[in-house]
């Protein structure tokens, strides 16, 4: 029973959702993305390290830049109530949100250019956010059981070297060496079918139970926690061709090798706090145990059930598993032979179907388990427009992708609840030296409901949390570049 519950642990310990499209954070540079992300076949400043390193070369002298987001969603969820016996009834017959919490996204970068060739370094980080929720009631299960039953923190930051040639004088290449550290924090409960309530086996209990066999105590929580950290590797390469003056077209491609983490987890089980259940149960256990029906072993897990006690079954072990991150490869056009105005457009492809199957190990090799994921691959596109007002530019931009999580694993730590139409506008204004620019962005999204709960292949858990998912997203990203 412990080995069970440990590989349980395990398993829903990384499936939460950690690299879902809804972060996969693409806020680098204000211009860049004031455009929609639509940047390719322009990519002209500091930011085209991570948009497309080949158009540094497209700009000439020293050059720096500084971008910050505030990223600011809120996300809320309705527990699903249609299939009895399927969740832990705890769980709120309303909606619940997410603790608020603003994210600070950081990127910044420097460049040198003579036209010919451009080398300079970037920091971004590619993926991140994190989550924090209050969604279950677990007062009358277990008072003990913290206030917050779920929270994530997920930082991957990337370092990346980059150098640019011109072939010709309309064609140029790029590539960056990137340098990812990623550090995880996950917090979450896990839940066990209440044998009392769903074990054929001991039905006889149920009269004894009463109404003890519905919400809270259908299930046995158990509240894991795990911190790690890794570091690894990828690239970033491009290429860019302006065949004639007033168009450029952009070719770029980010790739990151699997990712070694290791970290610490530990894990406790909450059981009901009930002595009322605990003294009606006892004697039928007893009997059980002298006519040799169960194990002692087996009396002391059963009757532990409603003791209110909170069991280390995990104090600490370490585990090991390679991360995937999606490669993504896109193509884009820039035009400027309308007066005062630029258009761009990109299309997109995230490989998020590498999030597949993961092998999870402890610390000497041994596989636990593997947890597979099955996300699906998305194409983004949008367009940009950036309109010259003299002593300004007005830029607008949109781009709109599908979820990549599906229905059986979706849980509320994942924010990609459903295809997102993002709209950003701003303005840029040139101030001696430097370029500020200030933007707002809004995601639009539609609600979307998990009807099943998805049973693991041992039936002691879950794979999702079925029920209905929103989402609001509203954010603000400042930016500074600056020519020497």
């Amino acid at each position: 029973m412990k080995r069970t519950t440990t590989t349980l642990l395990v398993l829903f310990l990384f499936a939460t959702g950690l690299f879902a499209a809804g972060v996969d954070l693409t806020g680098v540079g204000i211009r860049a993305t004031n455009l929609g992300g639509n940047y390719r076949a322009v990519s002209n400043d500091w930011s085209g390290m991570f948009w497309n390193p080949a158009g540094l070369v497209f700009s000439k002298g020293l050059k720096a830049g500084f971008s910050l987001e505030f990223i600011m969603p809120t996300v809320g969820y309705t527990s699903a109530k249609s299939l009895a016996g399927q969740q832990f009834s705890a769980t709120s017959a309303t909606e619940i949100e997410n603790e608020p919490k603003t994210f600070l996204i950081p990127a910044f970068g420097v460049y040198y250019s003579n036209e010919k060739y451009a080398f300079g370094l970037g920091f971004y980080a590619p993926f991140g956010l994190g989550a924090k929720w209050d969604l279950l009631n677990t007062t009358a299960y277990n008072p003990s059981y913290p206030e917050f039953d779920y929270e994530d923190d997920l930082k991957v930051m990337a370092l990346q070297p980059t150098f640019a040639y011109k072939l010709r004088d309309n064609l140029s290449v790029g590539l960056g060496v990137t340098f990812i550290m990623a550090d995880i924090m996950i917090r979450k409960p896990n839940f066990t079918p209440n044998p009392f309530v769903y074990d054929p086996n001991l039905a006889g209990f149920q009269q004894a139970l009463g109404a003890a066999a519905n919400s809270p105590y259908d299930h046995i929580i158990t509240e894991s926690n795990m911190e790690g950290d890794g570091m690894g590797f990828g690239a970033n390469v491009g290429l860019q061709w302006k065949p004639t003056e007033c168009l450029s077209l952009g070719l770029s491609a980010r790739y990151y090798n699997d990712i070694p983490l290791e970290g610490k987890l530990s894990a406790t089980t909450y059981f009901a706090n009930q002595p009322a259940v605990m003294a009606a149960i006892k004697p039928q256990l007893d009997a059980m145990l002298t006519g040799q029906l169960i194990d002692q072993a087996t009396y002391q897990q059963l009757l532990a059930i409603y003791s209110g006690q909170q069991n280390p079954n995990i104090p600490e072990m370490t585990v090991k598993t390679d991360l995937p991150l999606p490669l993504n490869v896109g193509f884009g056009f820039a035009y400027t032979g309308i007066d005062k105005l630029l258009i761009t457009g990109d299309v997109a492809m995230t490989q998020w179907s590498s999030w597949d199957v993961i092998v999870i190990n402890d610390e000497n090799g041994n596989k636990i388990s593997q947890l597979t994921e099955n996300w699906e691959d998305g194409i983004r596109m949008g367009l940009g427009l950036e309109y010259c007002l003299g002593f300004a530019k007005a830029r607008l931009g949109f781009y709109s992708e599908p979820r990549a999580a599906v229905d059986e694993t979706m849980n509320p730590t994942i924010p990609d609840v459903s295809r997102r139409n993002v709209v950003s506008l701003g303005l840029g204004v040139p101030v001696g030296p430097l370029n500020v620019g200030l933007m707002v962005e809004k995601y639009f999204l539609s609600d979307y409901t998990v009807d099943t709960w998805t049973l693991t292949e041992d039936g002691m858990g879950y794979e999702n949390m079925a029920g209905t998912y929103t989402m609001d997203v509203f954010n603000i990203l400042l930016g500074v570049d600056y020519s020497f």
